[in-house]
């Protein structure tokens, strides 16, 4: 079953590399929500978007910081490569579009969770970071491999949530 499971993504994301490519040549790649799932390697896209923000920004590529927000990218004024995620779940907590809220009993052990806006801005330019989880994002559920982090709204002590291990999910398997 593994070998037809590895095929299977392999073929997936072949073919979705695809869109990834005509995005790419009518110059929509970034104004349409990507989904980072669909690539072999997200870190590589993730490092990609901070050296193109750095040349954009005229600034070395290590005075900038990664930072999210939940809703339109407009919401990322500083930002010169915003990039929309979709396709995002989230184990260990739920979130209402604004901020992480406590599970039920009966709630799933993961839920898809709106599209995030993320970019690379000048340090310090990334908004306030008070009551807000830096969150480890995860290739998938059997958390091997970490993509990035990216930081949601919470309400009380960061530390909490963090025990709770709540964490973002890029695929399911």
């Amino acid at each position: 079953a593994a070998p037809i499971h590895w095929l299977r993504s392999l073929v997936s994301k072949t073919l979705a590399l695809g869109g990834w490519v005509e995005r790419c040549q009518n110059s929509t790649l970034l104004s349409s929500p990507a989904d980072l799932s669909e690539l072999f390697n997200p870190s590589v896209f993730l490092n990609a978007l901070r050296q193109e923000s750095a040349r954009r920004l005229n600034l070395p590529i290590n005075s900038l910081e990664f930072v999210s927000h939940w809703g339109p990218s407009s919401g990322l004024s500083q930002a010169k490569c915003p990039v929309t995620i979709e396709g995002l779940t989230i184990e260990g907590a739920l979130f209402d579009g604004h901020k992480l809220v406590e599970c039920s009993r009966d709630s799933p052990s993961n839920s898809s969770i709106s599209n995030c806006s993320v970019a690379w801005v000048p340090a310090g330019k990334g908004g306030n970071k008070d009551n807000q989880l830096e969150t480890p994002v995860y290739y998938n559920s059997l958390r091997e491999h970490q993509v990035t982090s990216i930081r949601i709204p919470c309400t009380g002590s960061p530390a909490v949530w963090k025990l709770k291990s709540v964490a973002l999910i890029l695929k399911n398997q």
